[in-house]
């Protein structure tokens, strides 16, 4: 008769049989990852490295996602690093002014918390296109 489609997959762009579901398995495998790394930080760079191999063979859809993945990964080493530096500036302040320049110490505190939540955005985005079989950037909700 007719074939049964989740209400989430209009088109099977990620290829056709079995590799089309392994490959939206790894781009989401990779967004777990991600998620996780919030909490251990480690299984964001094992992420990374999976997305990066996965990449090599990569062709299309698959590519588009992996190619996302990598950049948010790598912008996120960098935000943290300029974060860092910020919150040891901060820091040093303080130390320098006896305590009284910690009061600044808001401002790296409320970058880290966009940082989380321009983050979250992001791998919901990209979950979100993965489950539509759509490429990131004409992912909308």
């Amino acid at each position: 008769m007719y074939a049964s489609y989740a209400p989430y997959e209009p088109a099977n762009r990620y290829g056709r049989g079995d590799d089309a579901e392994t490959a939206r398995d790894l781009v989401l495998l990779v967004y777990a990852l991600y998620i996780a790394g919030f909490f251990t930080g480690v299984t964001a760079l094992i992420g990374v490295m999976i997305a990066h191999s996965g990449r090599r063979a990569a062709t299309g859809l698959k590519r588009a996602q992996l190619d996302w993945q990598i950049r948010m990964f790598w912008y996120g080493v960098l935000a943290l690093t300029v974060i860092g530096m910020i919150h040891l500036m901060v820091a040093g302040l303080g130390a320098i002014t006896g305590g009284l320049g910690l009061v600044f110490m808001v401002v790296p505190w409320g970058l880290t918390l966009a940082w989380g939540i321009l983050t979250t955005w992001a791998i919901a985005r990209g979950v979100h296109a993965a489950l539509l079989n759509r490429p990131v950037a004409t992912a909308q909700f």
